[in-house]
């Protein structure tokens, strides 16, 4: 490791003079050590001079990124993250993908919310601990319990409990309506934008599969490229498996298939019978659950550009696109008003089990209270400033290497010419030659 911590200080001294902003890499040593590729990468990536310089600028970004959000702001990088960060080329896009893994870091590491009461300042462990050392019968996990199931056993019980109220509620037809994921757009979007939807994606899974009424689910044209799928690979639990379980895992026999199928033909029922929901779409849905739809189609966009619009899509595949009327019920206050997947799975599970579509909304969407939402637009400011100044030296660092590509001989300062021999001695050696050839020609 330190041969390693060595070659890379060595590698991000060119670049330091464009991030100035950013300590030396002794100053974080702890922080940045888990940040650092493995060997391996570095044989595999590190085979150019321009890749040198590539990754000096990646370790100086990330080392200004913890100096601003803290040194446990960021996961610690293994083989797999370095790839997906190395190759990804826009600075803008980078600073994206670390944004969302800090997020995701920070989502981690929040704790449960704590219940009301008395004694809201103390956790149940050690409230329990208090109660078995005064002679009662503690009933929870680590003290006194009927059934004790944890890691693979309990997935393997919820597993059983999801196949089996899926297989009843075909047994009874009482299935809802199919659920379709229109991934179409997923492979064009930049790498923190997939991520967010990888993990969407695997939440709406997570939500189903504990689900008393879960929904058939599939994704459908899902076509992805190499940075894709190993974003997929690395968030999609329900069909690769936990990393803790390597090859031994075998994916669920009713979990979301993965299909390049067309919309249309991962439905398997005819168009007007297909319910397309999108955030654009000027029709709202109805208060009541149409009986003749068979399947609904949520999509892997959030309709910010006209290229990945969901109405546009439907429209190709030439089905009704239809808009939850969530203002109606839910006030937006500097919120996006593009719900998650597994929100809106949740508001139409709700709705065609013949509930009140209000009651379903309120049921499902949860706003941030009003300080989180103060101390995401501060963190959201320092984010852009970081977003600045990274391009800013980028761009300073490429104008650089430009002028220098580009500038004229002509401009070049002229290298003065020394000779061998001074004045005096070239005019004596051309004399002495003259005579020698004067006295060979008169012989």
């Amino acid at each position: 490791m330190n041969g390693m911590g060595i070659a890379l200080r060595r590698i991000s001294q060119p670049c330091r003079r464009f991030l100035s902003t950013v300590s030396t890499l002794s100053d974080e040593s702890t922080a940045l050590s888990k940040m650092m590729p493995s060997e391996n990468f570095v044989k595999q990536f590190i085979k150019r001079p321009s890749h040198r310089d590539k990754l000096s600028s990646l370790v100086s970004e990330l080392d200004m990124f913890l100096d601003l959000f803290g040194k446990d702001s960021l996961p610690a990088f293994d083989d797999s993250l370095w790839t997906t960060y190395f190759q990804t080329w826009s600075a803008e896009e980078r600073c994206e993908f670390l944004n969302d893994l800090r997020q995701e870091q920070k989502k981690a590491n929040t704790p449960a919310p704590v219940p009301e009461g008395e004694k809201a300042s103390e956790s149940i462990s050690l409230i329990n601990q208090r109660r078995e050392e005064n002679g009662e019968m503690v009933y929870a996990p680590g003290f006194h319990s009927l059934l004790e199931l944890r890691g693979q056993e309990f997935r393997e019980v919820i597993d059983n409990m999801y196949g089996s109220r899926l297989l009843s509620m075909r047994r009874c037809d009482e299935n809802l309506p199919k659920l379709v994921v229109d991934c179409r757009f997923l492979s064009e979007f930049s790498v923190a934008v997939q991520s967010t939807f990888a993990r969407q994606i695997q939440a709406l899974h997570d939500g189903n599969w504990t689900s008393r009424q879960p929904f058939d689910i599939s994704l459908a044209n899902f076509r992805p490229d190499s940075q894709l799928a190993k974003i997929v690979k690395r968030h999609w639990f329900f069909h690769y498996g936990p990393p803790s379980a390597g090859t031994s895992f075998s994916p669920h026999a009713f979990a979301p298939t993965l299909t390049t199928k067309s919309v249309v033909d991962a439905c398997s029922v005819d168009r007007s019978d297909v319910m397309y929901i999108s955030w654009r779409a000027r029709q709202f849905l109805p208060e009541d659950a149409p009986p003749n739809i068979r399947a609904v189609v949520l999509c892997a966009s959030n309709d910010y550009q006209p290229w990945s619009s969901s109405v546009s899509a439907a429209q190709k595949d030439g089905i009704t696109a239809y808009r939850i009327p969530v203002e109606r019920h839910i006030r937006f206050e500097g919120h996006s008003k593009v719900l998650p997947l597994s929100t809106t799975s949740s508001i139409l599970r709700y709705y065609f089990r013949g509930e009140d579509l209000g009651s379903a909304i309120r049921k499902s969407v949860f706003l941030p209270a009003k300080n989180s939402r103060l101390s995401e637009k501060e963190e959201r400011e320092v984010f852009e400033r970081y977003k600045a100044v990274v391009q800013e030296a980028i761009a300073r660092a490429e104008s650089h290497s430009t002028h220098k590509r580009t500038k004229k001989p002509s401009d070049m300062p002229k290298k003065p010419k020394v000779h061998r021999y001074s004045r005096e001695e070239r005019r004596r050696m051309r004399a002495m030659e003259t005579s020698s050839r004067d006295l060979s020609s008169s012989s």
